[in-house]
Protein backbone atom coordinates (compact mmCIF):
# COMPACT_ATOMS: atom_id res chain seq x y z
CA UNK A 1 0.00 0.00 0.00
CA UNK A 2 1.43 3.05 -0.55
CA UNK A 3 2.68 5.00 2.76
CA UNK A 4 3.21 8.96 4.34
CA UNK A 5 5.33 8.86 7.22
CA UNK A 6 6.42 11.89 9.49
CA UNK A 7 10.28 11.52 10.31
CA UNK A 8 12.40 13.40 12.97
CA UNK A 9 14.93 14.54 10.12
CA UNK A 10 18.77 14.00 9.82
CA UNK A 11 21.02 16.27 12.28
CA UNK A 12 18.22 16.37 14.73
CA UNK A 13 18.94 14.21 18.07
CA UNK A 14 15.91 12.21 17.06
CA UNK A 15 16.80 11.85 13.45
CA UNK A 16 14.69 8.73 12.00
CA UNK A 17 12.48 8.73 14.56
CA UNK A 18 8.67 8.20 13.13
CA UNK A 19 6.24 10.49 14.24
CA UNK A 20 3.03 8.45 14.81
CA UNK A 21 0.29 9.56 12.89
CA UNK A 22 -3.47 8.89 14.05
CA UNK A 23 -4.12 5.65 12.63
CA UNK A 24 -7.26 5.34 12.47
CA UNK A 25 -8.44 9.05 12.97
CA UNK A 26 -9.26 9.36 16.58
CA UNK A 27 -7.49 6.47 17.87
CA UNK A 28 -4.74 8.84 20.16
CA UNK A 29 -3.57 5.52 21.84
CA UNK A 30 -0.83 4.70 19.57
CA UNK A 31 -0.09 8.08 18.36
CA UNK A 32 2.71 10.71 19.02
CA UNK A 33 2.63 14.31 18.87
CA UNK A 34 4.80 17.59 17.64
CA UNK A 35 5.39 19.50 20.69
CA UNK A 36 5.95 23.50 20.49
CA UNK A 37 7.63 24.81 23.63
CA UNK A 38 9.52 27.46 25.68
CA UNK A 39 13.27 27.87 26.56
CA UNK A 40 12.80 25.04 29.09
CA UNK A 41 11.59 22.48 26.78
CA UNK A 42 8.77 19.55 27.61
CA UNK A 43 9.89 19.17 31.21
CA UNK A 44 12.20 22.55 31.82
CA UNK A 45 11.17 25.67 32.90
CA UNK A 46 9.82 27.50 31.50
CA UNK A 47 8.13 24.95 29.29
CA UNK A 48 5.07 27.51 28.19
CA UNK A 49 5.49 29.19 25.02
CA UNK A 50 4.46 33.24 25.84
CA UNK A 51 1.27 34.59 24.26
CA UNK A 52 1.75 36.25 21.10
CA UNK A 53 5.94 34.72 21.03
CA UNK A 54 6.97 31.51 18.91
CA UNK A 55 8.36 28.68 20.37
CA UNK A 56 12.02 28.42 21.53
CA UNK A 57 11.90 24.11 21.62
CA UNK A 58 10.48 21.32 19.53
CA UNK A 59 9.52 18.09 20.90
CA UNK A 60 7.77 14.62 19.42
CA UNK A 61 6.07 14.18 22.77
CA UNK A 62 3.01 11.90 24.27
CA UNK A 63 -0.83 13.57 24.48
CA UNK A 64 0.60 15.07 28.02
CA UNK A 65 3.30 16.70 26.47
CA UNK A 66 6.47 14.61 28.11
CA UNK A 67 9.10 14.03 25.78
CA UNK A 68 8.98 10.44 24.25
CA UNK A 69 13.12 10.30 23.60
CA UNK A 70 13.93 11.65 27.21
CA UNK A 71 17.25 9.38 28.01
CA UNK A 72 19.10 8.54 30.96
CA UNK A 73 21.11 11.35 32.90
CA UNK A 74 24.37 12.30 30.91
CA UNK A 75 22.66 11.31 27.71
CA UNK A 76 21.06 13.95 24.86
CA UNK A 77 17.44 13.66 24.87
CA UNK A 78 16.52 12.33 21.86
CA UNK A 79 13.17 12.94 21.27
CA UNK A 80 14.29 16.87 20.50
CA UNK A 81 13.52 18.36 16.61
CA UNK A 82 15.10 21.46 15.19
CA UNK A 83 13.40 24.46 16.30
CA UNK A 84 12.63 26.72 13.21
CA UNK A 85 11.09 29.85 15.49
CA UNK A 86 9.37 32.35 13.49
CA UNK A 87 11.03 36.09 13.55
CA UNK A 88 8.71 37.66 10.70
CA UNK A 89 7.46 37.18 7.35
CA UNK A 90 10.84 36.21 5.72
CA UNK A 91 13.32 35.09 8.55
CA UNK A 92 13.63 32.24 10.94
CA UNK A 93 15.75 31.65 13.73
CA UNK A 94 17.06 27.84 13.36
CA UNK A 95 18.14 25.97 17.18
CA UNK A 96 18.81 29.24 18.20
CA UNK A 97 21.94 30.29 15.99
CA UNK A 98 19.96 33.80 15.36
CA UNK A 99 17.92 35.14 12.45
CA UNK A 100 18.60 33.83 8.88
CA UNK A 101 16.22 34.55 6.02
CA UNK A 102 13.95 31.56 5.49
CA UNK A 103 15.38 30.90 1.65
CA UNK A 104 18.77 30.05 3.56
CA UNK A 105 17.55 27.31 5.38
CA UNK A 106 19.22 24.05 3.89
CA UNK A 107 16.43 21.60 3.17
CA UNK A 108 17.77 18.41 5.40
CA UNK A 109 17.35 20.64 8.58
CA UNK A 110 13.44 21.30 8.31
CA UNK A 111 11.11 21.06 11.36
CA UNK A 112 9.91 17.02 9.61
CA UNK A 113 10.76 15.22 7.32
CA UNK A 114 7.28 13.71 5.48
CA UNK A 115 7.98 10.34 3.41
CA UNK A 116 6.05 9.05 0.94
CA UNK A 117 6.17 5.73 -0.64
CA UNK A 118 4.03 4.50 -3.46
CA UNK A 119 3.33 0.62 -3.29
CA UNK A 120 4.79 -1.39 -6.07
CA UNK A 121 7.88 -1.12 -7.66
CA UNK A 122 7.14 1.74 -10.49
CA UNK A 123 8.43 5.16 -9.52
CA UNK A 124 6.20 8.31 -9.63
CA UNK A 125 6.05 11.93 -9.83
CA UNK A 126 3.97 14.12 -7.25
CA UNK A 127 2.00 17.44 -7.18
CA UNK A 128 -0.08 19.36 -5.54
CA UNK A 129 0.84 18.60 -1.86
CA UNK A 130 -0.35 20.28 1.02
CA UNK A 131 0.07 20.41 4.79
CA UNK A 132 -2.90 21.81 6.51
CA UNK A 133 -3.60 22.89 9.91
CA UNK A 134 -6.87 21.62 11.31
CA UNK A 135 -9.09 21.38 14.36
CA UNK A 136 -9.50 17.85 15.70
CA UNK A 137 -12.84 17.10 17.36
CA UNK A 138 -13.70 15.44 20.41
CA UNK A 139 -12.03 11.87 19.28
CA UNK A 140 -9.35 13.80 17.41
CA UNK A 141 -10.83 13.26 14.08
CA UNK A 142 -11.43 15.98 11.73
CA UNK A 143 -14.65 17.24 10.58
CA UNK A 144 -13.05 19.74 8.36
CA UNK A 145 -10.21 19.76 6.54
CA UNK A 146 -10.68 23.50 5.27
CA UNK A 147 -11.65 25.00 8.51
CA UNK A 148 -8.98 27.51 10.15
CA UNK A 149 -7.31 26.89 13.80
CA UNK A 150 -8.23 29.67 16.16
CA UNK A 151 -6.56 31.06 19.06
CA UNK A 152 -2.84 29.70 17.69
CA UNK A 153 -0.83 30.89 15.15
CA UNK A 154 1.28 28.31 12.99
CA UNK A 155 3.93 28.99 10.33
CA UNK A 156 5.26 26.90 8.16
CA UNK A 157 7.54 27.55 4.88
CA UNK A 158 9.30 24.79 2.79
CA UNK A 159 13.20 24.81 2.93
CA UNK A 160 15.12 25.75 -0.54
CA UNK A 161 11.78 25.88 -1.99
CA UNK A 162 10.14 29.43 -0.13
CA UNK A 163 10.75 32.55 0.32
CA UNK A 164 9.12 33.55 3.12
CA UNK A 165 6.47 31.51 5.81
CA UNK A 166 2.79 30.91 5.12
CA UNK A 167 0.53 31.97 7.89
CA UNK A 168 -2.39 29.11 8.21
CA UNK A 169 -3.69 29.06 11.65
CA UNK A 170 -5.09 32.15 13.98
CA UNK A 171 -5.68 35.29 13.59
CA UNK A 172 -4.45 36.82 9.66
CA UNK A 173 -4.43 33.31 8.43
CA UNK A 174 -6.51 33.39 4.69
CA UNK A 175 -6.49 29.43 4.82
CA UNK A 176 -5.30 26.57 6.42
CA UNK A 177 -3.06 25.25 3.59
CA UNK A 178 1.23 25.31 3.31
CA UNK A 179 1.61 24.52 -0.55
CA UNK A 180 4.74 21.66 -1.04
CA UNK A 181 6.55 21.74 -4.26
CA UNK A 182 5.79 19.36 -7.00
CA UNK A 183 8.36 16.51 -7.46
CA UNK A 184 9.19 16.24 -11.41
CA UNK A 185 11.34 13.39 -11.39
CA UNK A 186 9.95 9.65 -11.17
CA UNK A 187 11.17 8.28 -7.75
CA UNK A 188 10.32 4.90 -5.60
CA UNK A 189 10.77 7.28 -2.47
CA UNK A 190 10.14 11.34 -2.46
CA UNK A 191 10.92 13.14 1.19
CA UNK A 192 9.55 16.45 1.68
CA UNK A 193 10.65 18.70 4.51
CA UNK A 194 8.77 21.52 6.44
CA UNK A 195 9.55 23.81 8.92
CA UNK A 196 7.04 24.67 11.45
CA UNK A 197 6.72 27.22 14.14
CA UNK A 198 3.70 28.16 16.40
CA UNK A 199 2.47 30.67 18.74
CA UNK A 200 -0.19 31.11 21.14
CA UNK A 201 -2.65 33.59 21.24
CA UNK A 202 -4.06 33.32 24.52
CA UNK A 203 -3.22 31.56 27.66
CA UNK A 204 -4.25 27.66 28.11
CA UNK A 205 -2.86 24.25 26.66
CA UNK A 206 -3.79 23.82 22.80
CA UNK A 207 -3.90 20.19 21.65
CA UNK A 208 -7.37 19.90 19.97
CA UNK A 209 -5.35 20.49 16.37
CA UNK A 210 -3.02 19.06 13.51
CA UNK A 211 -1.65 18.58 10.52
CA UNK A 212 -3.64 17.03 7.96
CA UNK A 213 -1.38 16.31 4.68
CA UNK A 214 -2.65 15.42 0.96
CA UNK A 215 -0.77 14.71 -2.27
CA UNK A 216 -1.66 13.36 -6.19
CA UNK A 217 0.62 10.96 -7.81
CA UNK A 218 1.20 9.83 -11.30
Amino acid sequence: MNTLTVIAPSGAPASGTIVEQLDPPGNTSGANYVGFFGTGGPEGVPFAVIVNKYQDKTFITNPSGTNLGKAPFGILESGQLHNHKFVDSSNVNVNGQGAQPVDEVPRPSGTLLIRFEPSGSEAVRTQNMLVRTVPLNASSGVDDAGAIVTALKVQGFEPQSDNAWTQTAGIGALDNRLFVEDHDDAELRHDFFVSLSASPENVGERNDWGFFVILEFL
